[in-house]
């Protein structure tokens, strides 16, 4: 007996769809049926690879839609084929799974009360992105799936999940309770977007629970086979608009979620993982900047100390962000080796959150006219603290100090 179903809706992208069979050759659950239900694509590759797939692999059935209806019905149909006792797991064809990624989701949902719909983490997927929230991130500084799994699992530490507003559509899994009363995808959503969120909404009204398996990492390319011409563009503010209409509170519940943030401690200890130099004696210098540039004189001040300390310090460059409104806590809007520049909204009210999760070893503060003093006071009673005249920063200086910081350890 298959107690899982893995239902794959195809529409064409041989060479995602191709990846990601492949990662599920490798890193396939037990006990899992899969169902690979192509959408009536018009590439004439794709059935074969599908079919391939299936005479290699036990337990995979291809389902042939005869004319093209869209990722919604696509997924219903491939979950009313599916085992009526197994619990399914919805995957897009553009990501590629990593090893446990299913059995993260399973023991996830089975830890946390009253979960029954969860998703995983990955490197495009909106409020479960790392290592960048709420950004997409292509996989950077030479690591591929695998790796960032393995670094996200080893991050997360004993933390299983998080519960979350809404799920994230490229992975979902389901169980077949919450499938029976609280689904199928509702086709008013016809192609595609946001019928996930009013599934989730109405899971949520009816007492279930939807979560973020955080050990649990799988990359993620994103829109691939519906692409963003001006029809999708159209079709996703209809569908937003018919999601509001049923759930008038979901952006300001979404939205509250995402300006809290409970992940921020697992996206900065990620950082601290990423940054981190191969010196066994480093040491972590968050900056504390009034403002950055795209160019200038405090930029190239800042460089220049990162490069004279590359060796043995990793930087978190945190500057004051104007908040416009976005669904975020901070945004990480560069980031290189062995250093980042975070921009952190409501800086004043968020700074002691950001400060503790980020846990640095050193503070460095690029004046402090601009800094509330009681601020300035907090940072110097937690931590090492060097203060610096904006216009007076000295690379080997600074170097010296930071390497006293390490000899004190």
């Amino acid at each position: 007996m298959q107690n899982l179903a893995i239902v794959v809706p195809v529409h064409n992208g041989t060479e995602d769809l191709e990846r990601c069979l492949a990662s599920l050759a490798r890193h396939r659950p037990p006990n899992s049926e899969i169902l690979l239900v192509d959408d009536a694509s018009t590439d004439a590759r794709v059935l074969p690879i599908l079919r391939s797939f299936a005479a290699a692999q036990a337990n995979v059935r291809v389902v042939e839609i005869a004319e093209n209806r869209g990722f919604v019905a696509t997924v219903n149909r491939g979950a009313a084929e599916a085992p009526p006792e197994a619990d399914l797991l919805l995957l897009n064809t553009d990501t590629e799974v990593t090893a446990g990624w299913a059995t993260e989701m399973l023991e996830a949902m089975a830890e946390h009360p009253g979960a029954v719909v969860c998703c995983p983490l990955s490197n495009n997927a909106t409020i479960l992105s790392v290592p960048r929230f709420q950004q997409d991130t292509p996989l950077t500084f030479g690591l591929g799936p695998d790796d960032m799994a393995n670094l996200v699992r080893a991050a997360s530490g004993e933390t299983r999940s998080v519960a979350i507003p809404t799920p994230v559509g490229f992975c979902m899994l389901i169980k077949r309770e919450a499938w029976r009363r609280w689904g199928p995808f509702d086709e008013a959503f016809g192609r595609g977007y946001g019928e996930e969120d009013d599934f989730g909404q109405r899971v949520q009204a009816g007492g279930g629970v939807v979560i973020g398996a955080v050990r649990s990492f799988v990359s993620h390319k994103g829109a691939v086979s519906m692409g963003n011409t001006p029809e999708v563009e159209a079709r996703k503010r209809r569908n937003g608009q018919l999601l509001l209409s049923r759930w008038p509170n979901y952006n300001d519940r979404t939205r509250a979620w995402c300006r809290d943030n409970p992940m921020r401690p697992l996206h900065e200890r990620i950082w601290r993982t990423l940054l981190a130099p191969r010196s066994q004696q480093s040491v972590h210098v968050l900056h504390l900047v009034e403002q950055w540039q795209t160019a200038g004189a405090i930029r190239d001040r800042i460089l220049r100390i990162v490069e004279a300390t590359r060796d043995f310090a990793m930087h978190t460059i945190l500057v004051p962000m104007p908040d416009k409104g976005a669904w975020l806590d901070a945004i990480d809007f560069e980031f290189d080796r062995g250093m980042r520049v975070v921009g952190l909204m409501e800086f004043g009210a968020r700074f002691a959150e950001f400060f503790e999760a980020n846990d640095p070893g050193l503070v460095h503060m690029h004046g402090t006219e601009w800094l509330d003093p009681n601020l300035v006071q907090h940072v110097k009673d937690a931590k090492p603290a060097l203060t610096t005249p904006a216009d007076a920063d000295d690379p080997g200086r600074c170097a010296a100090l930071y390497r006293q910081v390490i000899g004190a350890r």
